[in-house]
């Protein structure tokens, strides 16, 4: 068969018998449009959550302006202790009473909402619900938790 004889060659094709392209067919979304889909809801009410986290703006107390919020965090949780800490401080604890956890807020991302005054360099923040080491043990085990408290200090003041 030479190629210049059309009739006899099998893929020429007459311009009256092709056929039209068909139409693709609606197909049900896959595993990955699926997978998409819920990431994309979970974002949203990930973005909703951030949202709710911004509060109105704090009047700084010292100068009157508007502060700006913010979040403390920490690897290990963020610790207010009472009094000049030092060395011995650092390493052993310095008792249940002379400590309270700030970052309370989240759930695996521990924070303290907190206030930020760009022109007094000033942070403040709501310590209503607060507690020491001390007040928590003895909310969570009231039963004995004094005892323990002060065999520990006892403890700690005869090294």
């Amino acid at each position: 068969m030479a190629f210049w004889k059309k009739s006899e060659d099998p893929w020429d094709i007459d311009p009256n018998q092709r056929r039209t392209a068909s139409e693709p067919a609606e197909k049900a979304p896959g595993l990955l449009d699926t997978l998409r889909g819920d990431w994309d809801a979970m974002q949203a009410e990930w973005q909703e959550k951030r949202e709710k986290l911004r509060l109105p703006s704090e009047k700084c107390p010292w100068c009157g302006k508007d502060m700006e919020q913010g979040f403390l965090m920490g690897g290990r949780g963020v610790v207010w202790y009472r009094g000049i800490p030092t060395g011995k401080a650092r390493w052993l604890s310095p008792g249940g009473e002379n400590i309270m956890r700030v970052d309370t807020e989240g759930f695996l991302t521990t924070y303290r909402t907190a206030w930020y005054c760009p022109d007094c360099k000033k942070m403040t923040i709501d310590a209503a619900d607060l507690q020491t080491e001390a007040e928590r043990n003895q909310a969570a085990f009231p039963v004995g938790a004094e005892e323990t408290a002060s065999q520990s200090d006892e403890a700690k003041e005869g090294e």
